[in-house]
């Protein structure tokens, strides 16, 4: 089934009409799921979607949590992300630590914090470029000037040069992203 529709209840007729097993693409949709939303894929009968698949999607969209905005932080911010998800709790925020080395795989630290693995710039960039194709806006905090640089020729990342010596301290620097972060959510860009 290809199309668009803004009604869950007219999703849910054209699945009706149906015979066959039926896969819905909208990624949108998705993307931009509701708590009522979720409760309808819930209802589904089994014979349009298998209980596990439908288990599965039901849970990687309500752990999503409608995140739409991604705030990453290079290696000179190590540990912010926890303070910032305190901080910024209101915000439907998912905040990305870069690591560097001894990082396989990107991990989960918490509800909203993630690290990621980056072994050079041009890891970071790749990052970037994948992240700015998931959410609707992200936000790039770096204390690197060429990185900084680079970053900007990435479609759709916001990106926030904060060089070591600009901020005295660890909680400057929190209050200083917090308040961009802020800001640029209100503006709605960079």
């Amino acid at each position: 089934m290809i199309g668009k529709t803004k009604s869950i209840d007219r999703v849910l007729s054209l699945l009706q009409q149906c015979d066959d097993k039926v896969e819905v693409y909208y990624a949108e949709l998705v993307a931009l799921a509701t708590r009522d939303f979720i409760r309808s894929i819930r209802s589904m009968e089994k014979a349009v979607v298998p209980e596990t698949s439908r288990h599965e999607m039901v849970e990687r969209l309500a752990e999503r949590k409608e995140a739409m905005i991604a705030v990453v932080l290079d290696q000179m911010f190590k540990t912010f992300a926890g303070i910032l998800e305190r901080e910024l709790s209101a915000h439907p925020i998912e905040f990305h630590e870069i690591l560097g080395r001894g990082l396989e795989r990107p991990v989960k630290i918490s509800g909203r914090v993630y690290q990621q693995p980056a072994r050079d710039d041009y890891d970071i960039l790749k990052l970037l470029e994948e992240m700015a194709g998931r959410y609707r806006l992200v936000i790039f905090f770096t204390g690197d000037k060429r990185l900084a640089a680079q970053a900007r020729t990435v479609p759709g990342v916001s990106v926030e040069y904060l060089p070591p010596g600009e901020v005295s301290g660890k909680e400057m620097a929190i209050r200083y992203m917090r308040r961009r972060i802020e800001e640029i959510i209100r503006s709605g860009s960079s």
